[in-house]
This record gives structure tokens, sequence and C-alpha cells, in this order.
């Protein structure tokens, strides 16, 4: 990564996830009053004088837990600690000093890692004082801290970012992937796979990864954000509150993404579900691509494939790939195309080549002529990307028939070639 990463660590419920909220900025984590509701790490980008930095939020700790998803935490929490340059260890203030609070300074002593302890819970200045006893932890001085109003963060991050390295720039920025899908297609063992070790909690229980996830890799120099998303279910009046932010989050991490990689389960036919978040994250103009998953099992690939386009047309423009998350199998294929992908969705095309393409379509089919006078077609141009934008000239535009729009756009997206990529074209009148 080419900014510094400050990790945040704790026992449960000690105020995290809101702790990170504060300083990226906005609601990325989930935060409730349930304890361990953040199972992943979760990314996002703070500032603080002209300094930005990652902050990666990790599930709170529980040891001697015997719950095999706190095992996973404890693992999230090690990676977390790898890649950090400097860690903050969050207590409550309220609760005073606890076992565990013991425990996770232990484990920060042996990084190595630069530590500060944020003191959190100090809603008002009488608490401050409560914070003295955290010294015991042996990690430097407690800062007072209210991760919900934001009071006394400026001391801590003051401190924080005088140790973090400086950042080193890219040129280039990242592709940003989401992995979206329904619960237990295997989004998560799929991210695992890319990153080629585990990143995100893998568990056969439908629903294990609860919030978006942030990983960076890099393929032949290039650089990827890979966002590993919950579940999405189908909406209902019985999600609870917790079910629904997931939801809610997963959307906008879609809504945020370059290229979105909607993962189906290939063992069984594509459901309405599956259609459905292909179709949103087409119409938000996402560069996107279908995995089929779980050739392992195997499938019959042609049958699944057109089951596919009979209920998803755009299909027939999408790399559709099918995939092993479990074994492997074409997995390398998916950053190479998710590149492809994002290069034609941020396309600059040449105006001289985006008019011979649209004379070729009008010539392999005729325009129709409303009321015995024919449509005609005078010059294109390019007035936006990501995804591409055309605006076409015509002399009587208003009647031009939704089924000719259609066969333009298509044509337009193929002769283009525009793989992937949905692409939005506008008429305006033109006499001559």
């Amino acid at each position: 990564m080419s900014l510094p990463t400050v990790a945040i660590i704790g026992r449960v419920n000690v105020g995290k996830s809101a702790l990170f909220n504060r300083l990226v900025g906005g609601s990325r984590a989930i935060v409730d009053g349930t304890p361990g509701v953040t199972r992943d790490r979760n990314l996002g980008i703070g500032n603080w004088s002209g300094h930005d930095f990652h902050v990666v939020d990790t599930g709170g700790l529980v040891p001697g837990s015997e719950d095999p998803v706190q095992t996973s935490i404890e693992r999230q929490v090690g990676l977390a600690l790898e890649e950090a340059d400097a860690v903050i260890l969050v207590v409550d203030i309220l609760d005073g000093l606890h076992p565990f609070d013991q425990v996770a300074a232990d484990l920060v002593r042996r990084s190595g890692v630069p530590a500060f302890i944020a003191a959190n819970k100090a809603d008002n200045i009488s608490r401050d004082p409560a914070a003295a006893e955290f010294f015991s932890l042996g990690l430097g001085f407690p800062y007072p801290v209210s991760a919900l109003h934001g009071t006394g963060t400026g001391e801590l991050l003051d401190a924080l970012v005088s140790v973090l390295p400086s950042a080193e720039h890219s040129d280039e920025e990242a592709v940003s992937l989401a992995v979206v899908g329904r619960p237990n297609v295997g989004k998560s063992s799929l991210v695992n796979r890319i990153c080629g070790f585990e990143r995100s909690i893998v568990d056969s229980v439908p629903g294990t990864t609860r919030d978006s996830t942030d990983t960076m890799v890099t393929w032949q120099e290039h650089r990827f954000r890979l966002v590993d998303t919950a579940g999405l279910r189908r909406r209902s009046r019985r999600m609870d509150d917790l079910e629904y932010y997931s939801t809610l989050r997963s959307w906008r991490s879609v809504d945020r993404a370059d290229v979105v990689l909607v993962l189906m389960d290939g063992s069984e036919p594509p459901s309405q579900q599956d259609i459905r978040i292909a179709g949103r994250a087409w119409e938000l103009g996402k560069g996107l691509i279908i995995g089929a998953n779980k050739v392992d099992l195997g499938f019959d690939r042609k049958v699944w494939l057109d089951l596919l386009l009979e209920s998803f047309h755009p299909a027939k423009w999408i790399q559709v790939l099918f995939l092993s998350a479990l074994q492997g199998n074409g997995v390398g294929r998916i950053l190479p195309i998710v590149w492809q992908t994002a290069e034609s969705r941020s396309a600059d095309l040449p105006t001289s080549e985006i008019n011979d393409r649209l004379q070729k379509a009008v010539q392999d089919v005729q325009p129709p002529s409303p009321g015995g006078k024919p449509l005609k077609f005078f010059y294109a141009t390019q007035t936006g990307m990501r995804p591409p934008r055309l605006l076409i000239f015509a002399n009587r535009p208003e009647e031009i028939p939704d089924n000719y729009r259609k066969y333009l756009e298509n044509s337009m997206r193929e002769l283009l070639g525009l793989k992937g990529v949905p692409i939005s074209i506008s008429f305006r009148r033109r006499e001559h």
C-alpha cells in the first residue's frame, strides 16, 4: 500500500468500530451494541493534519473463547498487526481495566509496532482521571477519548501521525473491485484465493461476512482494491437492523467500485436475486463480470450459461468466468479481466472512431422513417466516461423508436469493443 497503516484492536464492544468511523469520517464499519458485530477487518482512509493513512478495524477479542469464529478473528488481528505501522488499543473507561485488555496489550507488545491507548467512552471531563489505571498495560499514556462525540481524539491523532512513515505516492490509482452476491456463494473464499492467503473469515454458515472488507493486491504493477461484501439477501420485512445495515453497506461498496464481480453458485440455476444484483450493478454504470463458482462440482457450463442469457440479456456483453474458489480454477483470469474492464469503462474514445462506428451501424441496419420521413444521424461525440457516454446528433431525435435506440447502443458497444461495460447514449436535434 502507498499509505501507512493504523490498526485498531481491542476486546469486544469497547467502541473500536465507532472510533474507526470517527477516524475515516463516516459510517464505514457497522456499529451496534451487540458484542462481536465486526468479525472481519475493515479498511478506510483517515486524514489528520495533512497526513493520509489507512485505518484497519478488527473484530473484538475474546481470549479463551471456544467459538471457532473467535479463532478466525484472532488470526485477522494478527494479520492487521503484521501490516500496521502503528496500532490503537481501545479500552473502555467505564468498565475499567479488564483481563482481556492485558491480553490485547501483550499481542501489541510482541508485534513491536508503535502503540497508543484510546480510553474510550470518556464522554465528559470528569471521567478523564479514570484513564490513569491503563498505564499498567505498559503502552504509554492512555488518551481519554469519546469516539461517539469526538472529544479527545485530536490529541490521540497528533501523537499517532508523529510516528507514521511518509506516504509513498503512486501516480496510478487502484482499481476498485467489489465482489458481491448472495450469502454463501463463496465470496470470501474467492477473495482469499485471489490474495493468496486468508484475509476474510470463511465459514460454511451463511452470512459469516457481515461487513465489507477491503484488501489491496497487485498484478503486473497494477493495483487493485478488493472489497469482499456481506451476502445480499432479498429485502424482507423480517430483516433485522444489523442485516439491513450490512446490506446497505454492501450496496455502498458497489456504488464506489469501478468493477463489480457478481459471484453466483454454478451448481444451481441463476436465481432472481442473482439477476437482481447483476442488473442493479449494470444500472449503476459499473464494469461487470459474472463468476459461476463451484465448477469442482461438475455442473454443465453450457446449460448454466444458456439459463443466464435467458434471464439476464446484458450477459451477452459481459465476461462470464467459470471458477472454483475452493480449488483455484479460473481465478488467475480475474484480475486481468478486471483491468481490461476498468480500462474500457474509463476509455477516452477518439471522435473519428466513434463516428466511423456510428456510420457502420447505420449502414448495417437502415434507420426507420417515421411518418415517411427518414431519420438521419449526423455526428457523435463522447461526453463522459465511467461508463462511456455518447451524444449523437440526429434530425428528429424524439421520433427514434426504442428498438432502434437499443440497436445503436448494442452496436456501438460491440463496434467500440466495450466488453462488460454499459454505455449511455443520448440524442440531440440537429437539422443539417
